[in-house]
């Protein structure tokens, strides 16, 4: 399920035998994700949630030309509703932007797995599939769904628009967002690397030992009071 864990995510790309229509795979959980504590407003985390749900819930034809078909359709009704959802919101967050992000590229890399189109049974019309959909292709989805996201202009130089590092587990069959992206930035707040390295310098800064204290060099302090400490165990 997409995003309704901030961190540690993971999703399968295993079916749970729902037939193609149905668009909550797994309804209670979609519908238990709390946008607001996660910092995304709530039609871009419900819209994000809902391709998630979809990817989860469709059952596979048999038929390779049908099968293919019925993926990229609705795939690309879920990424319509997506697109929508973000550009409709009135000031997004980083994180806003993020989330559909994140979403995008997670459906991407579904697309391409052995559940979707890149199912070796689906032969020239599972490449098709796929090969027509990649930039450059016939129907660019990027151009279509993610472009307009990443290049919002009302947070133009603000958040980390890279792509999210999505890493495999051989042992689950499950893929794991690492949190991270492409750029160094994080996956869930939007918060570019350079954010992301000055609020941890920030925060060091704050606990920062002072060079003086009461006017005596802070290293004499320091040591006497070990010294003090040491004398009180004794």
């Amino acid at each position: 399920m997409i995003r309704s864990v901030p961190t540690n995510r993971e999703f399968s790309f295993r079916t749970h035998g729902v037939r193609h229509g149905t668009t909550m795979g797994d309804a209670s959980a979609a519908l238990a994700f709390n946008p607001i504590t996660a910092g995304i407003s709530a039609g871009v985390g419900l819209a994000s949630a809902a391709v998630g749900a979809w990817m989860n819930s469709i059952q596979l034809s048999h038929d390779a030309d049908t099968a293919t078909t019925l993926i990229v359709n609705g795939l690309a009704q879920q990424l319509s509703n997506l697109d929508s959802a973000y550009l409709s919101e009135q000031a997004p967050s980083c994180a806003d932007q993020r989330a559909a992000l994140d979403a995008y590229d997670q459906a991407w890399l579904w697309l391409q797995s052995p559940q979707a189109c890149g199912n070796p049974s689906y032969g020239s019309a599972g490449n098709a599939c796929i090969t027509d959909r990649a930039p450059g292709g016939k129907y660019p989805w990027q151009t279509y769904y993610r472009d307009p996201i990443a290049d919002d202009p009302r947070l133009e130089g603000q958040c980390d628009t890279s792509q999210e590092v999505i890493l495999p587990s051989v042992t689950t069959g499950t893929y794991g967002a690492t949190g991270i992206t492409a750029g160094g930035g994080n996956a869930t707040t939007g918060a570019t690397a350079t954010a992301s390295t000055t609020s941890t310098s920030t925060a060091a800064a704050a606990v920062s030992i002072p060079s003086t204290i009461l006017g005596i060099p802070s290293a004499y302090v320091i040591g006497a009071g070990a010294l003090a400490l040491l004398a009180l165990v004794k």
